[in-house]
């Protein structure tokens, strides 16, 4: 048996990821240069190809900075690791100088055909004309107002990758009517920006049953204490504000922080910083990265911290970019936006935002394949006019809490097509294995299989190999293609997650052994191709219990599990035992939202049940109930009186107030070590189970509610005194 420090490799294993350097602090007239050496010395006695050069018009500084420009040298780093033309970005810094003087000097270059920026719609009416005239792609990833879309209606050289406010305003005034807001205020800047608003809202408040009290425009900072006393006036439940950083801030200053509620461009830390506990209880809204694809978790890895509002949109115009210029190598007389728009039409092999994937999509286009390219934003699928921006983006509702930015799960503005595994490539990415990872649900759970593509990320950060990812829906196909054994690329490892895989998984490993497979959470084969890794969170749900039955002063506690079945037991009985032997007098009620796997999936369902529970006095709700975790949060919320447990992963940004402790599963690390394992050739077969014990499993306490860490010292050893005796009985 082996023992796992929690959330690290094991012992001997190399550091998973190193710090990364925070983006320099460029002054005007900079180059970043993000090519690798491995890229020149791999040419030889060849001269290196020519480097894409792409444009950058973003601020590095002040409160409009909320693009990662960190993130975008990452992005171009590691494209440039996977080999292929060489990337490099070229970098205006437009919180210092004169951006229409920027914009001019990189439109006037040869060796740059696209520009990514600027950073606002109002900056954008202002350059697009510099730019596009010299026949140059534009392409903002955060100029949202609608005037765009009307101003460069048939301007084809002008593109965005964020979805324009239209879609926010239904966002928005959605969630409001969701939580029962029935009369709102609204606050504009006086600018391209805040008129969208002023102009839309009226509709979209009147779609979702909601009345608009009023609407006032700022047309300076020093407005805003008169248009804080008109507002009381109208008595409105929320006031949303369509206005930039400072002045957000100011409104807070003159109002109740918890009933304004802001729209994208106020999410900035820059308000944490001048409002401090002030900024507490104000919400809003923002563009997110589809949570289906990872990227929040990958960027998360890289930088210690999620992805800032428009991170992601940032990553996919440099994604469309390079599509770009592969395209135009592979058709030199075709006009640029014509190449662009080819790009976004691909109805071949569905590819993502990742290095490895991005990197596959551009030796494909460049050879002639028209892949269907999405985006760390999602779907890369674009209207009739450009300008409009994507046909769908995903919105998160965000609120300040414990003095971070705490996010809903982002859901999509329109309709979002499933994205189809790709089982042919131009080729394995790397000289290594082949990896299949097999998740019980899409990434986006924020909890089992987020935990999984977290390690599996990880390995990539460290190791050489091709990986390929798949759903429990995709499991029809999986068993068409083992069973008949017809691999366009053949998997080395494949790592199967949950117990519904367990069928599945036996069959695959009996049918193919020359395949090894790695399975979690399943049952030991007893096949020289397979090995199961059991977490059993016993013990840690034992140290939950203690800690629970602490907190409560009803002395009511509850958990709440996705279904009664075999993987959810552990938690369950550790958690009674933990409680029972902390205060025998305290009452535990277990409820489960549904009978089987769907369970896992239906928050409204959670949500319900939590609320019952604190009508009968419970405060204290352990959540192991997957993605269904998010009713439980969204209930908690509604009186702020109930603390939570997680499962899994850390779930403390679900609510940073309320989610106390975790009890973690090291799915991450386990992954990470499946992967370096068949790297380095030393696949055991067997089972592996992991426990408080061997680090296989823990309570992580929230750093907020630091004062219960005693928990995990003093009642750690009987936790796993009483987790052994739990094994003996049922193994």
């Amino acid at each position: 048996m082996h023992r796992l420090p929690a959330a690290t490799p094991a012992p001997g294993r190399r550091s998973v990821m190193t710090p990364r350097p925070r983006f320099p602090a460029l002054l005007p007239l900079v180059l970043l240069t993000c090519i690798v050496a491995s890229a020149i010395l791999s040419a030889g006695c060849t001269a290196a190809p020519d480097p894409v050069r792409i444009g950058v018009l973003l601020p590095a500084n002040g409160s409009l900075a909320t693009h990662s420009l960190d993130g975008l040298a990452w992005a171009a780093e590691a494209l440039n690791r996977e080999g292929g033309r060489p990337v490099e970005l070229v970098y205006r810094d437009t919180s210092t100088g004169n951006i229409s003087a920027y914009a001019e000097e990189l439109a006037g270059r040869g060796d740059i055909d696209v520009i990514i920026g600027p950073a606002t719609s109002a900056e954008l009416l202002e350059i697009a004309p510099l730019v596009t005239g010299r026949g140059k792609l534009l392409m903002s990833p955060s100029a949202t107002s609608g005037l765009v879309t009307a101003e460069f209606r048939e301007n084809d050289l002008v593109w965005r990758t964020c979805s324009g406010d239209g879609e926010q305003l239904k966002a928005i005034f959605g969630i409001l009517s969701d939580t029962g807001v029935e009369n709102v205020s609204l606050v504009a800047a006086n600018t391209t920006y805040g008129e969208t608003f002023a102009r839309l809202a009226p509709a979209a408040a009147s779609m979702h049953g909601v009345r608009l009290t009023g609407t006032a425009f700022v047309e300076d900072p020093d407005d805003l204490a008169a248009v804080a006393a008109r507002l009381s006036g109208e008595e409105p439940d929320t006031v949303v504000a369509a206005l930039y950083p400072e002045e957000a801030a100011r409104l807070a200053d003159a109002l109740s922080p918890a009933g304004l509620f802001l729209t994208d461009a106020g999410r900035s830390p820059y308000l944490i910083e001048r409002l401090g506990l002030r900024a507490e209880g104000i919400s809003g809204t923002s563009l997110a990265p589809d949570p289906s694809t990872g990227y929040a978790i990958a960027y998360e890895e890289v930088f210690g911290e999620e992805p800032p509002a428009f991170a992601a949109q940032t990553y996919d115009a440099l994604l469309l970019a390079v599509y770009t210029a592969a395209r135009q190598e592979a058709a030199p007389d075709e006009p640029l936006a014509a190449s662009l728009r080819w790009v976004v039409s691909g109805d071949g092999a569905t590819l993502g935002w990742d290095p490895q994937e991005a990197s596959e999509a551009a030796a494909m286009i460049r050879a002639g394949g028209h892949p269907a390219v999405t985006g760390a934003s999602g779907p890369l699928r674009f209207g009739e006019h450009s300008a409009s921006g994507p046909l769908a983006g995903y919105y998160t509702r965000w609120t300040i809490e414990g003095g971070a930015f705490s996010e809903s799960t982002p859901v999509a503005s329109a309709e979002v097509s499933p994205r189809r595994p790709t089982l042919s490539s131009p080729g394995p990415a790397g000289e290594g294995p082949v990896v299949w990872m097999v998740y019980p649900l899409a990434k986006g759970d924020r909890s089992f299989a987020d935990s999984a593509y977290r390690g599996l990320f990880r390995a990539g950060e460290s190791f050489d190999f091709t990986k390929r990812e798949f759903t429990y829906d995709d499991l029809a196909l999986l068993d068409a293609v083992f069973a008949a054994r017809n691999f366009t690329e053949k998997p080395d490892l494949v790592i199967t997650e949950g117990f519904q895989f367990a069928g599945a998984s036996r069959a695959w490993a009996e049918a193919n052994p020359d395949i090894r497979f790695v399975t979690l959470e399943q049952e030991d084969f007893g096949l020289p191709n397979a090995c199961d890794a059991v977490m059993v969170p016993y013990g840690a749900s034992y140290l939950a219990g203690v800690m629970a039955a602490n907190m409560t002063e009803t002395g009511r506690i509850g958990a709440i599990a996705g279904a009664p079945v075999a993987v959810i037991e552990p938690f369950v009985e550790g958690f009674r035992a933990g409680a029972g032997a902390y205060d025998p007098a305290v009452n535990v009620t277990v409820l489960y939202v549904g009978e089987s796997f769907e369970g896992f999936g239906m928050p409204e369902r959670a949500g319900d049940l939590a609320r019952g529970l604190r009508a009968e006095g419970v405060d204290v709700i352990l959540m192991i109930a997957g993605s269904s975790n998010t009713g439980i949060v969204a209930a908690a919320r509604e009186t702020g009186d109930v603390f939570l447990i997680g499962e899994d992963a850390d779930q403390s940004y679900l609510a940073p107030n309320l989610v106390a402790a975790s009890v973690v599963k090291n799915i991450d690390a386990i992954v990470y070590c499946a992967v370096e394992d068949e790297v380095a050739g030393r696949f055991t077969p067997g089972q592996e189970v992991w426990t408080l014990e061997n680090g296989g499993t823990g309570l992580f306490v929230s750093p907020r509610f630091s004062e219960y860490g005693w928990v995990g010292t003093e009642w750690h050893d009987r936790a796993v005194a009483a987790e052994g005796e739990y094994l003996a009985e049922i193994w």
